[in-house]
Protein backbone atom coordinates (compact mmCIF):
# COMPACT_ATOMS: atom_id res chain seq x y z
CA UNK A 1 0.00 0.00 0.00
CA UNK A 2 3.03 2.39 0.79
CA UNK A 3 4.10 1.89 -2.66
CA UNK A 4 0.73 2.56 -4.52
CA UNK A 5 0.48 5.69 -2.53
CA UNK A 6 4.26 6.93 -3.14
CA UNK A 7 3.63 6.29 -7.28
CA UNK A 8 0.40 8.11 -7.03
CA UNK A 9 1.71 11.00 -5.12
CA UNK A 10 4.96 11.07 -7.58
CA UNK A 11 2.11 10.88 -10.54
CA UNK A 12 0.51 13.66 -9.28
CA UNK A 13 3.83 15.26 -8.53
CA UNK A 14 4.66 15.21 -12.21
CA UNK A 15 1.62 16.06 -13.43
CA UNK A 16 2.08 19.25 -11.93
CA UNK A 17 5.65 19.98 -12.97
CA UNK A 18 4.24 19.13 -16.69
CA UNK A 19 1.59 21.12 -16.20
CA UNK A 20 2.84 24.08 -14.91
CA UNK A 21 5.55 23.66 -18.34
CA UNK A 22 2.73 23.10 -20.76
CA UNK A 23 1.14 26.67 -19.99
CA UNK A 24 4.31 28.70 -19.70
CA UNK A 25 4.76 31.29 -22.05
CA UNK A 26 8.29 30.49 -22.72
CA UNK A 27 7.72 27.11 -23.69
CA UNK A 28 4.85 27.83 -26.35
CA UNK A 29 6.74 30.53 -27.61
CA UNK A 30 9.44 28.72 -28.42
CA UNK A 31 8.23 25.90 -29.88
CA UNK A 32 5.64 28.44 -32.33
CA UNK A 33 9.10 30.06 -33.30
CA UNK A 34 10.73 26.46 -33.85
CA UNK A 35 7.90 25.16 -35.62
CA UNK A 36 6.01 27.65 -37.42
CA UNK A 37 8.68 30.69 -37.86
CA UNK A 38 11.65 28.87 -38.80
CA UNK A 39 14.01 30.04 -35.90
CA UNK A 40 16.23 28.06 -34.07
CA UNK A 41 15.33 28.53 -30.19
CA UNK A 42 15.68 26.07 -27.24
CA UNK A 43 12.80 26.80 -25.63
CA UNK A 44 12.00 27.05 -21.37
CA UNK A 45 9.53 29.03 -19.22
CA UNK A 46 11.28 32.87 -19.33
CA UNK A 47 13.81 32.45 -20.96
CA UNK A 48 14.83 31.49 -24.91
CA UNK A 49 18.33 31.81 -26.40
CA UNK A 50 18.50 31.02 -30.13
CA UNK A 51 18.83 32.29 -33.60
CA UNK A 52 16.62 34.06 -35.76
CA UNK A 53 15.85 33.29 -39.79
CA UNK A 54 18.87 35.57 -40.39
CA UNK A 55 21.03 34.20 -38.15
CA UNK A 56 21.28 36.70 -35.79
CA UNK A 57 21.48 35.31 -32.56
CA UNK A 58 19.05 36.70 -29.56
CA UNK A 59 17.79 36.48 -25.99
CA UNK A 60 14.49 36.63 -25.71
CA UNK A 61 13.18 37.22 -21.41
CA UNK A 62 9.32 36.90 -20.50
CA UNK A 63 8.61 39.05 -17.64
CA UNK A 64 5.33 39.09 -15.78
CA UNK A 65 3.94 41.99 -17.85
CA UNK A 66 4.67 44.82 -20.48
CA UNK A 67 5.17 47.45 -17.88
CA UNK A 68 7.92 44.68 -15.91
CA UNK A 69 9.57 44.09 -20.05
CA UNK A 70 9.88 47.78 -20.40
CA UNK A 71 11.81 48.79 -17.40
CA UNK A 72 14.25 45.39 -17.44
CA UNK A 73 14.86 47.25 -21.43
CA UNK A 74 15.70 50.47 -19.94
CA UNK A 75 18.47 49.10 -18.27
CA UNK A 76 19.69 47.72 -21.81
CA UNK A 77 21.36 49.16 -24.75
CA UNK A 78 19.07 50.39 -27.25
CA UNK A 79 21.02 49.43 -30.22
CA UNK A 80 20.84 46.13 -29.00
CA UNK A 81 17.76 45.53 -27.38
CA UNK A 82 13.83 45.71 -28.67
CA UNK A 83 10.33 44.81 -26.69
CA UNK A 84 7.49 43.03 -28.02
CA UNK A 85 4.69 42.92 -25.61
CA UNK A 86 6.18 41.51 -22.53
CA UNK A 87 9.23 39.88 -23.36
CA UNK A 88 13.18 41.67 -23.97
CA UNK A 89 14.68 40.48 -26.94
CA UNK A 90 18.67 41.54 -26.37
CA UNK A 91 20.85 40.53 -29.57
CA UNK A 92 24.29 42.09 -28.69
CA UNK A 93 26.92 40.14 -29.61
CA UNK A 94 26.63 39.83 -33.69
CA UNK A 95 28.71 40.44 -36.61
CA UNK A 96 28.80 42.93 -38.89
CA UNK A 97 27.19 41.78 -42.41
CA UNK A 98 29.99 43.02 -44.02
CA UNK A 99 33.27 45.34 -42.71
CA UNK A 100 32.65 48.41 -41.84
CA UNK A 101 28.36 47.53 -41.53
CA UNK A 102 26.55 47.99 -38.07
CA UNK A 103 26.27 44.79 -36.36
CA UNK A 104 23.60 42.16 -37.10
CA UNK A 105 20.17 42.99 -35.52
CA UNK A 106 16.76 41.49 -35.48
CA UNK A 107 14.50 42.78 -38.52
CA UNK A 108 10.80 43.90 -38.28
CA UNK A 109 10.03 41.00 -39.79
CA UNK A 110 11.34 38.70 -37.07
CA UNK A 111 10.09 41.29 -34.44
CA UNK A 112 6.22 40.75 -35.55
CA UNK A 113 7.11 36.81 -36.01
CA UNK A 114 7.96 36.67 -32.21
CA UNK A 115 4.95 38.92 -30.97
CA UNK A 116 3.07 36.34 -33.66
CA UNK A 117 4.03 33.20 -30.98
CA UNK A 118 3.42 35.47 -27.95
CA UNK A 119 -0.14 36.35 -29.53
CA UNK A 120 -0.52 32.42 -30.35
CA UNK A 121 0.50 31.05 -26.68
CA UNK A 122 -1.73 33.52 -25.02
CA UNK A 123 -4.37 31.79 -26.54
Amino acid sequence: MKTLSSSILVLAALAAVLAGCGGGDGISVGNCLNEDENFLVQPSQTTLDGQSPAGVSFTLTLYKDGAAAQAAAAKKNKKFTAVVENGVIDFKGNPSAFAGAPPAKISKVELNAIKRCMDKAKG
